[in-house]
C-alpha cells in the first residue's frame, strides 16, 4: 500500500501536466439524465479477500453458465432514473464529432495523456488536428465524473445510456454534423451497445473482440484489489466494491507488451492515468445481450496483436468472428496485427493506429 502511495505522488509530480486551456479544448461538466432498469446483485466485495474470491469466480470455467450462474437476484420492476454530471474534455464545437469512451482501470487520460513528450500518444489532439470536434469523458464513477454507488449506478446499461445522452448532446448542443464513436476495451462494449440504440455515423473499436473467451488471463493477471485499501489517500472515499490492479507489473501484464512500449508510460499509466472500476460493471456487462445486428454504421475493429483480454495474447485470425457480429453494418473492417498489447494508444505504434482510424472515418464520410 505504501509503495503504491509513494509511487502515486512521484508519478503525479513528474508526469502530470495541465490540460490545454486554450479556446480549442475545455473541461466541461455535462449533466446527463438516464432512466433504465437496474440489476439487483447478490454479491458484496468488502475487503481484499472478497476481491480475490470475486476474481476466482469470474475466471471459473463454468462462470455465467447454469452450473455457476451470475450473482444476480433479479431486475428492478421499473426503470430507475438518475442524473449524473459527466466530466468531459470537449474540443471544438460542431462539424464531425468523435465521442471517446475509455476502458476499466482507466480514465479519459487514456485519450489525452499528460506525461512529458506525449504528443505521439495523444489521440484527442490528433483528432483535432484531423478536423474533428471531440468529447472525451470519464465514465460514471471515474475521475472527474461523480463517485456513485458501486452496484446501482455503475451498471453497464447506465454507462451505455450516458453515452446515448452524450450523442444527443453532440447533436443538439454542439450541432455536430456527423457523430463517430471510438471505444477502448470496456468502452468498446459501451460503444456498441449505444450504437445499437442510437443512429451514429461510424464506430471504432479497440481492445475488443465481442466475446469473453479470453477474459480469464486478464482478470487473474490484474490481481484485483480494493481501491480504498490499495490507495486510501487517492481513493479512500470510494465504496469497497471499487477495484484496481494489485501493482505496476500486474497492470503492465494486462495492458502492455514488450518491446513495443516505453516503461515510463506504464509507470505513468499506473500512477496517474489509471482509475478504479466498480465490480458491478463487469457483472452487468456479462449479463447484457448487445444486439450487434442493429448497428447500421460502418465498423472498424482495430487490435494490438498481443492483446491479453481481447485475444488471449494473439489476435491474428480472431477478428473474423468479430466482423460476423455486425450483420447490419454498412461496412466492417478489421486490423489484427498491430505490434501492441491491450492499451493500443500507449504503445509506440500509436501514430499508425491513429492514421488508420482517421483514414477509415474519412473513407466513410465522417
Amino acid at each position: 500500500m505504501f509503495a503504491k502511495l509513494a509511487a502515486t505522488f512521484l508519478f503525479a509530480g513528474v508526469f502530470a501536466l495541465p490540460y490545454d486551456t486554450s479556446s480549442v479544448c475545455r473541461e466541461l461538466p455535462i449533466p446527463i439524465t438516464v432512466s433504465v432498469p437496474r440489476f439487483i446483485f447478490d454479491v458484496a466485495v468488502n475487503d481484499n479477500w472478497d476481491a480475490v474470491s470475486f476474481s476466482l469466480n469470474l475466471t471459473n470455467r463454468d462462470f455465467a453458465t447454469p452450473a455457476d450462474p451470475l450473482p444476480i437476484a433479479g431486475v428492478t420492476p421499473d426503470a430507475v432514473k438518475g442524473t449524473y454530471t459527466v466530466g468531459a474534455t470537449v474540443c471544438g464545437n460542431g462539424g464531425p464529432t468523435l465521442i471517446l469512451t475509455h476502458g476499466i482501470i482507466e480514465s479519459k487520460l487514456y485519450w489525452r495523456p499528460t506525461f512529458d513528450n506525449s504528443e505521439k500518444y495523444n489521440f484527442v489532439d490528433a483528432a483535432v488536428a484531423a478536423g474533428y470536434s471531440v468529447i472525451s469523458y470519464d465514465r460514471i464513477g471515474v475521475g472527474s465524473s461523480p463517485k456513485v454507488n458501486a452496484y446501482q449506478d455503475t451498471q453497464f446499461q447506465v454507462q451505455s445510456a450516458v453515452l446515448n445522452g452524450l450523442i444527443d448532446y453532440a447533436r443538439d448542443t454542439m450541432k455536430a454534423t456527423k457523430v463517430g464513436l471510438v471505444g477502448h476495451s470496456y468502452g468498446s462494449y459501451i460503444t456498441t451497445a449505444s450504437a445499437s440504440q442510437r443512429k451514429v455515423d461510424a464506430i471504432v473499436l479497440t481492445g475488443f473482440t465481442g466475446n469473453f473467451t479470453y477474459f480469464a488471463p486478464f482478470l487473474a493477471g490484474a490481481g484485483f484489489r480494493v481501491a480504498n485499501i490499495q490507495n486510501p489517500s487517492r481513493w479512500g472515499s470510494l465504496d469497497s466494491s471499487y477495484l484496481t490492479s494489485s501493482d505496476l507489473y500486474a497492470e503492465t501484464y494486462a495492458y502492455y507488451t514488450s518491446p513495443y512500449f516505453e516503461h515510463r508510460i506504464a509507470r505513468w499509466s499506473y500512477g496517474v492515468g489509471s482509475e478504479p472500476f466498480a465490480a458491478a460493471e463487469l457483472l452487468s456487462l456479462i449479463a447484457t445481450n448487445i444486439t450487434y445486428g442493429n448497428i447500421a454504421a460502418p465498423v472498424l475493429a482495430l487490435q494490438g496483436r498481443y492483446d491479453v483480454s481481447a485475444c488471449g495474447g494473439d489476435c491474428v485470425g480472431l477478428l473474423g468472428n468479430t466482423a460476423a457480429l455486425f450483420t447490419g453494418a454498412a461496412a466492417v473492417e478489421t486490423v489484427d496485427d498491430l505490434p501492441a498489447g491491450h492499451n493500443l494508444n500507449l504503445h509506440l505504434i500509436a501514430p499508425r493506429a491513429f492514421k488508420t482510424i482517421f483514414g477509415f472515418l474519412k473513407k466513410h464520410g465522417v
